[in-house]
């Protein structure tokens, strides 16, 4: 797992919230995004790393901006 996308995951305040956002955004269940990506495996496909990188930017400028 990219150290840039576990940094960046750290700094989500609401971690259950984004983890909703991602498990549409890429049609998988919440709880394989929260075990394999996150907590458990850190075993972020290839596939989503650009994708996720750019929700986590985003989700945290926003949550910057309140």
């Amino acid at each position: 797992m990219s150290q840039n996308i576990k940094d960046l995951f750290k700094e989500i305040e609401n971690k259950k919230s984004f983890i909703e956002l991602l498990s549409r955004e890429f049609n998988i269940l919440p709880a394989s995004i929260r075990n394999n990506w996150f907590y458990g495996f850190y075993s972020i496909p290839e596939k989503h790393h650009k994708r996720l990188t750019e929700l986590l930017q985003r989700s945290i400028a926003a949550q910057n901006c309140r």
